[in-house]
């Protein structure tokens, strides 16, 4: 039986400017723009809904035409979205997103109305989940917010994706944290520890269960994810794809991560899932329109075999 899963975090206007390469100081370029739904816990929600989630998604957005234009998209993909608040006098949030050709990006963020998503909010948008739910939360939001979903948590199982690192986490916000998410660069802020191979990422993520975290799986890009617990160390190796935008890598593979625990699967099923995920992901433009199916991650999977 599937548990309720709930994501709590930013959601943005992603205004995305496709070009040769990123760029440098001074320079100015030509490409071409799209918009697109996005936001780090609204992706994150999608790419669960993309998988047959069914996720909550709680989040706070303005008074204005990018909040009808989020709300609805989000809604198209199977999202529940009674939980979403909106803010009189305060604008949605805007991105604004350079992807070079090999898939590489740079990101600015407007956060907007996701700056007044306050500790209420996270009280009001847990009172009706279950006490066996999956919670994910990202650090998109105010420091307190966050906090507040730590102390709100009670028994349910919850993933904090620490993107991006606005604030250490105490040693009390680590023993509520069932598993820690975060790339090579957050591992490095948390930690202050180099990240640059797949020993140093073991070496931060020990360093980090050594503060009370649960379990830590740290993303490594083409180098996959290595994840540690009290039992186990795993490194899930990633699968070979020729990127085109890794704008919502991470996202994918936090939705994928949270579906496939909801669903009941062992932590190496469900890492293993989550990097064909992150995988599939970059291989289209966009966040939100990037998020592979169910299917397409299985289909994915029997071609390229089980990588471990």
């Amino acid at each position: 039986m599937k548990r309720s899963l709930i994501f709590i975090g930013t959601t943005n206007l992603d205004i995305v400017f496709y070009t040769d390469s990123l760029p440098s100081v001074g320079q100015s370029l030509m490409g071409t723009i799209e918009e697109f739904g996005g936001g780090k816990g609204a992706n994150q929600a999608v790419a669960a809904a993309r998988l047959g989630g069914a996720p909550f998604f709680a989040t706070m957005v303005g008074e204005d035409d990018a909040a009808e234009v989020l709300i609805r998209g989000l809604a198209d993909f199977g999202i529940n979205t009674s939980k979403i608040k909106r803010r009189q006098n305060a604008s949605s949030g805007k991105s604004l997103i350079f992807v070079g050709s090999d898939g590489t990006n740079m990101i600015g963020i407007d956060a907007g109305a996701n700056e007044e998503f306050s500790p209420d909010d996270v009280y009001e948008a847990l009172i009706d989940i279950p006490l066996d739910a999956v919670v994910v939360v990202e650090m998109g939001l105010p420091v307190d917010a966050c906090r507040a979903v730590f102390k709100a948590k009670g028994e349910r199982f919850l993933i904090f994706n620490p993107a991006p690192v606005r604030a250490q986490i105490s040693d009390q916000d680590c023993r509520s944290i069932d598993i820690i998410t975060p790339n090579e660069t957050e591992a490095e802020q948390l930690t202050g520890m180099p990240v640059t191979n797949i020993e140093e990422a073991f070496l931060a993520a020990h360093q980090l269960r050594d503060r009370g975290i649960a379990a830590v799986a740290i993303t490594l890009g083409k180098s996959g994810v290595v994840y540690l617990d009290a039992e186990q160390s795993i490194h899930q190796r990633a699968y070979l794809v020729d990127a085109v935008d890794t704008t919502a890598a991470g996202d994918a593979f936090n939705g994928a991560l949270a579906t496939a625990i909801a669903s009941g699967h062992e932590i190496s099923v469900a890492l293993r899932f989550a990097v064909a995920t992150a995988s599939l992901s970059v291989t289209r433009k966009g966040a939100q329109q990037s998020m592979p199916t169910h299917d397409e991650v299985h289909n994915f999977l029997k071609i390229k075999g089980s990588t471990k």
